[in-house]
Formats: structure tokens, sequence, C-alpha cells
């Protein structure tokens, strides 16, 4: 007699929380279009992610997201973000963890990533900085000592992973 009322409660509570979670979700990847036939002049900061089909003169910064520079993309600036996919033209400097240059992708300029790919057609003219991922993880290594006790730690060395 009770245990049906809760889990009909524990239902409608299940229910309602991965609703909230959908909409959650959706809100956190709110996404910003620059129109194909469209030509913005100055600085864009922006918190989600920006697709780019028309034209920018300017610096884009994204928080927490990616710019995607479009087939029919051309940006002239600075693009700054944790990820940046150019099937476009980008005439610049790329700063982000990764960078994608697609088939039609065309960068000119400088670019600071830590990881960059180029596919086949993709067109990369100027200068690459290997920037250093912020979030590697450090690992201790321990120095063992060879002479008498194999067990015993004598120093620690940290190196970058």
């Amino acid at each position: 007699m009770f245990g049906k009322k809760s889990e009909a409660v524990a239902v409608e509570s299940v229910s309602q929380s991965v609703d909230d979670k959908k909409n959650a979700s959706a809100e956190a990847r709110r996404c910003t279009i620059v129109a194909k036939s469209s030509v913005f002049k100055g600085d864009i900061d922006v918190e989600g992610d920006i697709q780019i089909w028309g034209k920018v003169i300017g610096n884009i910064r994204v928080k927490e997201g990616a710019i995607r520079i479009m087939h029919a993309g051309r940006v002239e600036g600075e693009l700054s973000a944790p990820e940046i996919i150019i099937d476009g033209d980008v005439e610049g400097t790329c700063c982000a963890a990764t960078l994608d240059i697609l088939e039609h992708g065309e960068l000119r300029g400088i670019s600071r990533c830590s990881s960059m790919s180029i596919k086949r057609g993709g067109l990369f003219f100027g200068q690459s900085e290997q920037v250093e991922n912020k979030t590697a993880s450090e690992r201790v290594v321990p120095i063992k000592d060879t002479n008498n006790d194999k067990s015993k730690d004598k120093a620690t060395v940290k190196t970058s992973a």
C-alpha cells in the first residue's frame, strides 16, 4: 500500500531531475552564430560556442566552448578558445588547446596550441608555437638506491607528463 506511493514519488523526482539536467545542458551549450551575409567589425567575447559563417574583423575570445569558422566564414584577428575548428579562412593568431584545420580551412598567421591537426586539403601558412597543456599533471618518480638497499627512496624528481 505504501510501496506504490513511494515508488511513484521516486519516479517523479527522477524524471524532474532528468528534465532539469536537460535544460541546464541546453543552456550551457549556447551557440552564437554570425550569419553568412553579415560583416562584424569589433571584438567578440562569448562564454559558449560560436560559429562564423560570415566575416569578422576583430578578436574573438571564448571562455568555455569552441570557435568554428565554417566553410564560408572569414576572420581577421586573434582567436582565443579551448578549441578552434577552421573550415574557412583565418588571418591572424589562434590560441587554443586544440586547433583543427579541416579540408577547406586556411590559417595564415600564428598558431599557439598544445595540439594541432591539419586535414588533407587544409592549408597553414605561418608560425607554429607549441604551448604546454595547463592540465598536464605532474608525476613523482622515486629514485632508488642501487648500492645496498634498493627499496629505500633517496630522492624524488618531478617530471611533467
